[in-house]
């Protein structure tokens, strides 16, 4: 990625630092790897039916989005009195996704870890930590008990405590980078007293629903879904496939488990009426196309050239145009 000419700083949005959608303030919810408890499910629904439109996204990061938020105050406070924003100051840097086989402590030790030093506050936005197997391209990623940088090797031993060592090292050396991957990964490993191997070429993570994870279709969730998953389970994972894994799957709530659903691998960003740049309402477009679906690739449905949410790999796109879409591929 190029950052000639970027003068403004990192703006992803938060909980706290809200984004001004086209229909109104949008807040990200952090969740670390994943987890939520039953009642953070209850309180979020509740959240999103009295402050906001009542529409939740799934993000490609694991994160949740109530969109349309009428009083931000109240829905900070809210939050914040059900354990999802441990600390104001890092609510924006809490960015871990971690593979659903993962020991949950390991995550909460991080993500505990990282919220107690101060420095790492300074971190952008779109700096990414990963634990296990993910696909996605993390700035720093603990795989199989080795530490990775920008998906490359440093022959380092994978812990919490190297991994914000990491970070720390990106912030002494960074400008208006944003990842280490603009930054420059053999830089940090410099400073960590190494040098960088490989890149890794692990197993891509099963994204396949099933049983245990359902798709949530578009990655949009109302509340009475949030409410069936707290009743479900105790807790459950959200992942970066916009599925969620709980021991057991609700029924007639619009989740799907058949993997060869006509769902199954199809995305798409939020569009009109969201977002004021989008040429199309691609969340509708989309799915009535998947009734219609005649490929068995991963599709994703933007509606501009941001191609905000674009999955890694091989995808078809179908890009919003002035004079329709247009299909392009990845």
């Amino acid at each position: 990625m190029s950052i000639s000419g970027r003068t403004h700083p990192d703006a992803c949005p938060g909980a706290l630092q809200l984004h001004q959608a086209a229909d109104g303030p949008l807040a990200r919810v952090r969740t670390p790897g994943g987890l939520l408890s039953a009642g953070q499910l209850r309180e979020l629904a509740a959240c999103a039916s009295e402050l906001g439109s009542g529409v939740i996204e799934l993000t490609s990061r694991a994160n949740l989005q109530v969109r349309a938020l009428r009083d931000p105050e109240a829905f900070a406070e809210r939050i914040a009195a059900a354990g999802l924003l441990p600390s104001p100051t890092h609510e924006r840097v809490r960015n871990i996704v971690a593979s659903p086989l993962v020991d949950r402590e390991l995550i909460i030790d991080l993500d505990r870890a990282l919220c107690a030093r101060p420095e790492l506050a300074e971190l952008p936005g779109r700096f990414l930590f990963a634990i296990g197997e993910t696909g996605l391209a993390a700035d720093v990623a603990l795989v199989e008990g080795r530490l990775l940088l920008a998906g490359r090797e440093t022959g380092l031993p994978g812990t919490v405590e190297l991994m914000l060592e990491a970070a720390e090292a990106f912030l002494r050396l960074r400008s208006a980078e944003w990842r280490i991957s603009e930054l420059g990964p053999a830089r940090v490993a410099a400073e960590l007293g190494t040098e960088l191997g490989a890149a890794r070429r692990g197993t891509p993570p099963s994204t396949e629903p099933g049983p245990h994870q359902a798709l949530i279709p578009l990655g949009r969730l109302s509340p009475r879904q949030l409410l069936a998953l707290a009743e479900a389970a105790e807790e459950v994972r959200l992942t970066p496939w916009r599925t969620v894994v709980l021991p057991r799957v609700p029924e007639d709530v619009g989740f799907i488990t058949d993997p060869n659903s006509p769902w199954a691998g199809v995305t798409a960003c939020t569009g009109r009426p969201g977002c004021a740049k989008s040429l199309a309402d691609v969340q509708t477009d989309a799915a009535r196309w998947v009734h219609e679906r005649h490929t068995d690739r991963p599709v994703h449905w933007a509606g501009c050239d941001r191609l905000c949410g674009l999955p890694p790999g091989p995808v078809i796109q179908m890009v919003a145009t002035p004079g329709g879409y247009e299909e392009r591929q990845k």
